[in-house]
């Protein structure tokens, strides 16, 4: 009977001195799904997105002995994922387009907002608007914020920025996300309006 496979602790960096195998799946199944989610929003190609994390895995597995975890091994394997993912999407030459169901903060903390009240699609549609007009680098820092749960010093280890950095990316990536939500409760706001207007 296999040994079911316990969760790894996001801030874990330690190789354990025994049982190095069991300790790689319980990697593998704690990541896996998680690194392919995020290199398909890059790649845009599910089975490329496969490819790209299991090749990470795997040379992560080979070079174990040798390489050096100075954060985490969530922040690597995110990191290693990210950069080959990037090298995939520019040797394809593909156009980036995101697909991301997240609201922004501000949104999301009301307790009433009229924008809530939009149907699904319009406002599914106004958030990839949004989020596809982001300068690439906003843009993923707000995925790995938003979607990926990473921290802010998360993810300056990743893409190797500060701190102060990601904090711009994300404020401008939330002004992005306001400004287009409002845009969109306006123009509801006066097509009702409107037709308010000529049923009188």
């Amino acid at each position: 009977m296999s040994t079911p496979h316990r969760l790894i602790k996001d801030t874990e960096k330690d190789w354990p001195s025994d049982n190095e195998e069991d300790y790689f799946e319980s990697l593998f199944h704690t990541y896996y799904k998680h690194l392919c989610r995020f290199s398909f929003r890059i790649v845009r190609d599910k089975d490329l997105a496969e490819d790209v994390v299991q090749t990470c895995f795997v040379n992560f597995w080979d070079k174990r002995t040798s390489t050096i975890i100075q954060s985490s091994f969530k922040t690597y394997l995110f990191r290693a994922v990210y950069n080959r993912s990037i090298n995939e999407y520019n040797r394809a030459k593909k156009i980036v387009h995101e697909d991301v169901s997240i609201l922004s903060e501000e949104t999301a903390s009301v307790s009433y907002d009229p924008i809530l009240e939009l149907e699904g699609k319009e406002m599914q549609d106004s958030i990839n608007k949004a989020i596809a007009s982001m300068p690439d680098a906003c843009r993923t820092v707000f995925m790995l914020s938003r979607e990926e749960q990473l921290s802010y010093k998360e993810i300056a280890e990743m893409l190797q920025i500060s701190v102060k950095t990601v904090e711009n990316h994300m404020g401008k990536a939330l002004r992005i996300m306001r400004e287009h939500l409002f845009l969109l409760f306006l123009a509801i706001f006066i097509s009702e309006n409107s037709t308010i207007i000529f049923n009188i």
